[in-house]
C-alpha cells in the first residue's frame, strides 16, 4: 500500500506541475477607436404664389384669384362665383422626399367652399430639373344659384354684401417619413 501511495503522490505532483506550466502569464489585447463622419441632407423648400413670387404666408386678395364663374365687378365677387388660386411648392435642392398637406380652416364664411387639389402627397427626391415642384390649387366657391337658393341663404348672402370675408387656408410641408 505504501508503494501505491508513493506512486499516487508522484502522479499528483506531475499533474500539478503539468497544469501549472499551462497557466498564461500575459493577455494579448487589441483596442481600436474611431470617429464616424455623416453628411446631413439639404432642406430647401420655397412656396410661391403662382410660379414666381416667393411668399412667407398664404394671404391673398380677391384680385389674386382667377375667377372663372361670376367674377363680379370692381374686384369683388357675388354668390355663384368660382375661382382658383395656385401656390407652388418648390423643393428643388432638397435631398429628401417632401410631404405636403393643404387644408382649409373650419371657420369659412357661410355658403363658401374651398377645396385644395391635391390635398396631400409626396414629392419624391430627384436630381432632375423641376421634378421636385408641385402646384396646389385652391378652388374658392361662393355657392349660389337662382334656381337652388332659398330665402334663408338669400338673407345670409345679403348680410355679407359689402364686407370682407376671411378664407383660412394652410399648407404644411415637411420631410416625408
Amino acid at each position: 500500500m505504501k508503494g501505491k501511495k508513493k506512486y499516487l503522490i508522484v502522479v499528483l505532483l506531475l499533474l500539478l506541475f503539468g497544469c501549472g506550466s499551462f497557466v498564461t502569464y500575459s493577455i494579448y489585447r487589441t483596442t481600436l477607436t474611431g470617429t464616424g463622419t455623416i453628411n446631413t441632407a439639404t432642406w430647401a423648400v420655397q412656396v410661391n404664389k403662382g410660379a414666381t413670387e416667393d411668399v412667407q404666408n398664404l394671404d391673398f386678395s380677391t384680385s389674386e384669384v382667377n375667377w372663372t364663374t361670376n367674377p363680379g365687378k370692381n374686384g369683388k365677387i357675388a354668390p355663384g362665383a368660382t375661382g382658383t388660386i395656385t401656390y407652388t411648392i418648390d423643393a428643388t435642392g432638397s435631398e429628401v422626399d417632401v410631404y405636403y398637406e393643404a387644408s382649409v380652416g373650419s371657420n369659412l364664411p357661410s355658403g363658401f367652399t374651398v377645396t385644395p387639389s391635391p390635398a396631400s402627397g409626396t414629392i419624391a427626391y430627384s436630381t432632375e430639373a423641376n421634378a421636385m415642384v408641385q402646384n396646389i390649387v385652391f378652388t374658392v366657391t361662393w355657392n349660389g344659384s337662382v334656381s337652388q337658393d332659398d330665402a334663408t341663404k338669400d338673407g345670409t348672402d345679403i348680410g355679407m354684401a359689402g364686407n370682407n370675408q376671411s378664407i383660412p387656408i394652410t399648407l404644411s410641408v415637411r420631410q416625408a417619413a
